[in-house]
This record gives C-alpha cells, structure tokens and sequence, in this order.
C-alpha cells in the first residue's frame, strides 16, 4: 500500500496545525505538526540545562527522541518519550528555544528521520515549514498557508493573553515579524513556497473554510 503523505507549510500562526488537524480527522489521516517535535526536544534540553552551545548534546536529545501522537475526546495528544508534552509546548522558554534549536541543521536532519518513522505505515497530514520544500517534496497534494503578518499576530495574541493577560499586542506583532525574518532567512531549510504547492490565504477564512478549500483542490488532484 503506497503511503499518502498531504503537507501544508506557512508561517507562524497561519492556521496550519488546527487546519491539519480537522483536515486529518476529515480524511481518517494521523495529523503530525512537525514543529511540535523540534518543540519536544527543546523541552528536554531546558529539562536537562543542555548548553545551546553545546551541539553534540542537542543532536543527542534529538536522536534519543521517541514521538507519538494520541487522540483524547477529539483533540490530539503529544507525546515525547512517553510523556505527554501537549500543555508544555508553547511555554514561554520553549518558544524562545526553538527557532535557534530548529536552525541547526544537524537536528534538522535528526528530525527527518522521526519524520520519516512517523508516516512510513500511516497515510499523514503533517504540517511545518519545509514540509513540502525538503521533507516531501514530491508529494502529490502540497499546501502552503499564509495570511497578513497583523491577522497572524491577533490570532497569537488572543492564545496568548488567556495565559497572561498582560501580553500587548504590539510586542506579538513586532515578534512575529521577528521570526518570519529568522524562518525565511536561515540558512538550512529557509521557510519558502514548495513547487507546485497550492497557496491558501486565510487571513479571512474560518478554519472550517481553510480545510474546505484544501478538500477542494485534493478532490481536483485525485
């Protein structure tokens, strides 16, 4: 049985993971957000005070990596070495850890590998930033997610001033534009539209619109 693998990339708070994950659940496909595993493994090396200078350690944590995704009453579960890791990934310390950590790439090429492991009996929705550009570029239906940098940031905003209500919008906005500069700039998987990819704008779209427009598409390709 030939494996289907459907990728969708984009920046920051484009809608990917809740765009994958109802897409996912639409089609019977695991969902796999890849940028939940470079967040697993920051994780363990803040657990660990793991030097970021330190490479042969970080690799380490990397490699040593075992994911698994479970669903729980409709809404996915990530675990990192049989630790359920969900209401951790987005702390405050592993954001800040993750776009220098995501950079390097010898952990890049460690998180293929998991990437590879993670779909090679399962037909997959994984989301990312070079999902569909390096990790499967020749799949057959490729998306790329995007939308205005400020209905990005308000999107962020509104996660994050449930948890703290003190964060201001201006400072989300002038992050975000920070790390859309970073993940386009990198020198080892750059963020960038895959050939051939379909380029979805969902600055105003629901997600149910998102994966609607994606059905359609995948419905035209098949």
């Amino acid at each position: 049985m030939e494996i289907d693998v459907i990728t969708i990339d984009g920046p920051t708070s484009s809608g990917k993971n809740s765009v994958g994950f109802l897409l996912a659940e639409k089609l019977g496909y695991q969902y796999i957000d890849s940028g939940s595993i470079y967040r697993s493994g920051c994780i363990f090396i803040l657990r660990n005070n793991v030097s970021i200078d330190d490479l042969g350690k970080i690799v380490e944590v990397f490699r040593n990596l075992q994911i698994e995704t479970k669903l729980e009453d409709h809404k996915q579960r990530f675990f990192a070495n049989g630790e359920d890791v969900t209401d951790h990934l987005h702390d405050g310390s592993v954001t800040k850890l993750v776009s220098p950590i995501s950079a390097i790439k010898a952990v890049r090429e460690t998180v293929k590998t998991i990437q590879y492991n993670l779909v090679s009996t399962k037909n997959t929705v994984m989301t990312g930033r070079d999902i569909g550009s390096e990790i499967f570029p020749d799949a057959k239906n490729k998306f790329y997610l995007t939308a205005s940098v400020e209905a990005r940031a308000q999107r962020r905003f509104r996660q994050l001033v449930e948890k703290d209500p003190r964060v201001k919008y201006e400072e989300v906005l002038i992050a975000m534009k920070d790390r859309d500069e970073k993940d386009m700039t990198r020198e080892v998987s750059p963020l960038r539209i895959p050939k051939d990819a379909v380029v979805i704008d969902n600055s105003n779209l629901s997600v149910e619109q998102s994966v609607e427009e994606i059905l359609k598409h995948i419905r035209l390709l098949s």
